[in-house]
């Protein structure tokens, strides 16, 4: 079984919601402390302003130059809000000054205002994009960017987008390109119809290097990322060559009552919620407890394939949560691998 890759999420929405106990140049320190701490990867989320937070791609620049080691990623950008073009040059900015070690992972946004908060959908009405063609908006989104990455100097013309002979400069680092992860949850959508779930992982399987998803549990995972690999292989690609990745949004304390309150406290502020019981809410797949609850939950999902794992600890202690789990949780997963 290959090496699971730990990350960690710094979290750049607390600053915006917890200034007295974490502020930006914070996540920036953390993200190096991070790395010290011998993790693979560094992530930050994405919004426009639906919830607000530090820009990912400006974050993720600061943090490059602070660090020499570590993946930098996005869980998950939303594409669709940004201009193709003007990310493709972004976004390789970002894979030059960080020496190539950036992952692009995207994803079409929105999900309701459980994830996306109240005003998920006014984001795409101000960037200008069709709310409901926003997949559409990125599978076309993906293949230009590999177009502008690969194909100096080749017009592009697709629905969405007529664009030019040009040279985008700089280029990636990384050859051909930074490896694309699509991110999608459809385990979390309310009566999915099965055409549109087809379409959301056969959509990974096409475009993808690989798959990030959040609030699985580990048979819904597994299910999920065998369809996957299945629709993989019938276009010819080796699943291996894929990523199978979940971010988990956790607590770690000394009981489960403490870690489930710190959490639902955390949860309702981020979300704009009113959750009375974070055991009951659909936050309730992931793990509030103790070490050993914890190290458990990402047992299940490592049996269940994943292979990348980033961590999103909901407190407003960041500092705090990162060196407990690492002292607490992180020996017994390495040991166990």
């Amino acid at each position: 079984m290959a090496r699971v890759r730990y990350g960690v999420n710094v979290n750049t929405r607390v600053p915006i919601l917890y200034p007295e106990h974490y502020t930006a140049t914070d996540v920036v320190a953390l993200a190096e402390r991070v790395e010290a701490l011998g993790y693979d990867g560094v992530w930050v989320g994405d919004n426009f302003f639906a919830k607000g937070r530090l820009e990912s791609i400006a974050t993720l620049s600061a943090i490059a130059g602070r660090t020499s080691r570590v993946t930098l990623g996005t869980s998950a950008l939303i594409l669709p809000l940004r201009n193709t073009v003007w990310f493709a040059v972004s976004w390789a900015t970002l894979d030059q000054l960080s020496g190539g070690r950036t992952i692009p992972n995207v994803c079409v946004g929105g999900g309701g205002a459980k994830l996306g908060g109240p005003l998920f959908a006014a984001e795409f009405d101000v960037a200008g994009v069709p709310y409901r063609r926003r997949g559409d908006v990125m599978d076309e989104q993906i293949l230009l960017l590999r177009h502008l990455w690969t194909r100096p100097g080749e017009p592009y013309r697709g629905e969405f987008h007529t664009v030019p002979a040009l040279s985008v400069a700089p280029l990636p680092v990384q050859r051909p390109t930074p490896p694309i992860w699509i991110t999608n949850n459809p385990q979390l959508v309310e009566r999915l119809e099965r055409r549109v779930l087809e379409r959301m992982l056969r959509r990974v399987a096409r475009l993808a290097d690989g798959w990030m998803t959040a609030l699985a549990t580990a048979d819904e995972f597994r299910g999920l990322w065998g369809q996957i690999a299945g629709y993989a292989r019938e276009l010819g690609r080796d699943p291996a060559t894929l990523t199978p990745a979940y971010q988990m949004t956790l607590t770690v304390a000394g009981s489960r009552t403490a870690a489930e309150a710190a959490a639902l406290e955390y949860v309702n502020r981020y979300y704009g919620t009113a959750y009375t019981s974070i055991r009951d809410s659909m936050w309730g797949r992931d793990p509030f407890g103790t070490p050993e609850d914890c190290v458990a939950a990402i047992r299940q999902l490592i049996r269940a394939g994943v292979r990348s794992l980033t961590l999103r600890f909901a407190s407003r202690d960041q500092v705090g949560q990162v060196e407990r789990f690492t002292a607490e949780c992180l020996p017994a997963l390495r040991d166990s691998e």
